[in-house]
C-alpha cells in the first residue's frame, strides 16, 4: 500500500471526523495538514469535557491507523502535534478516564511518548 501524505491522510480525517468536516476541508485547501491535526486535538479536548471516552478512544486508533500508513512527514507531525499534545488531554481528563484512554492507545504513540518523556527528564536537568 502507498504511504499516506499529508493531504490523503487528511482526507480520511475529513470523513472520520464528521463533527468538525468542514473545518478539515477549508484548512485542507489551505494545505494546513498541521493545523488539521491541531483541529482534531481541539476537537478531542472538546469530547474530554463532554465525557465522550468510547468516542475518544475510536478517534486516537484512528489516528494510530493514519500514523501506521503515513508518510515521514504524516508521522512527524503526528509526533510533534499530537503525542505532545497528550499530556495536556491527561490534565484535563478525570483520573479514570484517562486510565482507560490510554489503555487503548495505539503502541507506537505510546513508544513515542515515553521517549519523549524521557528526552524532556534529560533537558529540564
Amino acid at each position: 500500500m502507498k504511504k499516506l501524505n499529508q493531504y490523503r491522510a487528511g482526507l480520511y480525517m475529513a470523513l472520520h471526523y464528521k463533527e468538525i468536516r468542514s473545518e478539515i476541508n477549508f484548512l485542507l485547501r489551505k494545505h494546513n495538514f498541521a493545523g488539521v491535526l491541531q483541529a482534531v486535538i481541539n476537537h478531542l479536548r472538546h469530547l474530554i469535557t463532554v465525557r465522550s471516552t468510547d468516542k475518544i478512544c475510536q478517534h486516537i486508533e484512528f489516528l494510530g491507523t493514519i500514523y501506521g500508513h503515513g508518510n515521514h512527514y504524516v508521522k512527524y507531525i503526528l509526533e510533534n502535534l499530537f503525542v505532545r499534545s497528550l499530556g495536556g488531554l491527561q490534565r484535563i481528563s478525570t483520573v479514570h478516564t484517562w486510565t482507560v484512554i490510554e489503555a487503548r492507545l495505539p503502541v507506537p504513540f505510546l513508544e513515542i511518548r515515553k521517549g519523549q518523556q524521557i528526552h524532556n527528564l534529560f533537558i529540564s536537568k
